[in-house]
């Protein structure tokens, strides 16, 4: 028996029994296998169900792994440039279900939230030789994360309180209780032909021609279904699993635009000595712009800040007195499939302003603009290569750094059991 938490349940619910078979069902329910005891019977489902997590994992933008990473993240950055490094992330969560896939239920999965929210991050800094140059190591934490549309109250309520959700539900409701109100020598077929509807196997235009005249009889009499069944009775072709599954992804889509929020810090030793050299401490903020639409690209706001504390090489012995400054608001385009809907190409443009608080050196500014590009490509399913370009208007210098990273799980298939 696979364990469901509330958010799988409801959307389990509201895809009207989409993963149970329906011979089954009828063998273990009295009456007709429908939606009104629907939470319980789905903790009887014999077959496994797609797991929503890894689901919205595969399909979140490249920019979103960067801002906060829901599994594993191996990265090689700037290895076009001076100075390199080599980078491995991850949440404290997915190393212990690595090593202990037993918490890979629901019980486990709530519980762990905050672990859930917790990046950390180690790396190896390399030169223009590919030699050692220093330990780096980080933590991030969101503090606002509304995209997490799997443990949360939140989207469960956006889910039961959709006005076309509520038409399916009332629906299958009215259905249930007339099918078992029929003599026991109808009520056998009634329920085959309706489970096949609501599994998607038969369209409505497929159903016996009785079943057909009662769902339009009873949905249309019915202020909560007679918009429906007059949808339903202008299309033969009207499929209940295809409907209830795209307005599902829908609201899901729209969820996962939600604010995103994580503060960070990270550091970095000198390659000599356990001793930092610089400490980062960053804000990011992600936040969706416009409405799922499958035809449409995704448009995403970033805003990252930093105060970044440097070791003051113009000054004998080793601390970290220049203090400089950070802000870099962007806009994210994400160019999605029209199947898969993942993005395949992302184009990332913002600005950058940096100030120095500190002591300046030869022919430094206090201030400085920049016109900043991040193109990334998937060139595989969880690999993407990113290339940063910025250009200083007032300079006129251009440069940019070429990146690999690799977004994986490697839980394997005990992960995709996870509900």
């Amino acid at each position: 028996m696979y364990m469901i938490n509330k958010a799988a349940a409801v959307w389990l619910a509201f895809l009207l029994f989409l993963s149970m078979n329906a011979k089954a069902q009828i063998k273990q329910v009295p009456g007709p296998v429908l939606a009104t005891d629907s939470l319980k019977l789905l903790k009887q489902a014999p077959n496994p169900v797609p797991n929503p997590v890894l689901t919205a994992d595969s399909l979140a933008t490249g920019n979103y792994k960067d801002v906060l990473n829901s599994f594993f993240q191996l990265g090689f950055e700037k290895f076009t440039g001076p100075a390199k490094e080599f980078k491995f992330t991850a949440t404290p969560f997915a190393v212990m279900a690595k090593l202990d896939t037993t918490l890979l239920v629901d019980t486990s999965y709530i519980r762990y939230r905050t672990l859930r929210n917790l990046n950390f991050s180690f790396s190896a800094k390399l030169d223009s030789s590919f030699k050692f140059n220093g330990f780096s190591s980080g933590i991030k934490y969101a503090l606002i994360n509304k995209r997490d549309e799997t443990v949360s109250r939140a989207f469960v309520n956006t889910v039961l309180g959709n006005v076309s959700t509520k038409q399916l539900f009332a629906l299958n409701s009215l259905i249930s209780e007339q099918i078992s109100k029929m003599p026991e020598s109808e009520k056998s077929k009634a329920i085959l032909d309706y489970t096949d509807f609501t599994d998607g196997v038969k369209n409505f235009g497929a159903l016996s021609q009785a079943l057909q005249d009662t769902i339009l009889a009873i949905a249309g009499r019915d202020d909560a279904t007679k918009t429906l069944a007059q949808t339903i009775g202008r299309n033969k072709n009207f499929n209940l699993k295809k409907t209830a599954d795209s307005l599902y992804q829908d609201m899901k889509a729209n969820f996962n635009k939600n604010l995103l929020w994580t503060i960070g810090i990270s550091d970095t030793t000198y390659k000599d000595e356990f001793i930092f050299s610089n400490i980062v401490i960053t804000s990011e903020l992600l936040q969706g712009l416009n409405n799922y639409n499958e035809r449409k690209n995704d448009l995403e706001l970033n805003i990252k800040t930093a105060l970044q504390l440097v070791d003051d090489s113009t000054r004998s012995g080793r601390d970290l007195k220049r203090v400089l400054f950070s802000f870099e608001p962007g806009i994210n385009l994400a160019f999605k499939t029209r199947g898969t809907k993942k993005s395949y190409l992302e184009i990332k443009f913002s600005g950058g302003y940096y100030h120095n608080f500190s002591y300046l050196y030869q022919d430094e500014e206090r201030d400085r603009f920049t016109m900043n590009t991040t193109l990334r490509v998937r060139v595989f399913s969880d690999i993407w290569i990113p290339l940063d370009i910025k250009y200083d208007p007032k300079s006129g210098n251009l440069f940019g750094y070429l990146n690999v990273r690799a977004n994986f799980k490697a839980l394997g298939n005990a992960a995709k059991q996870l509900f």
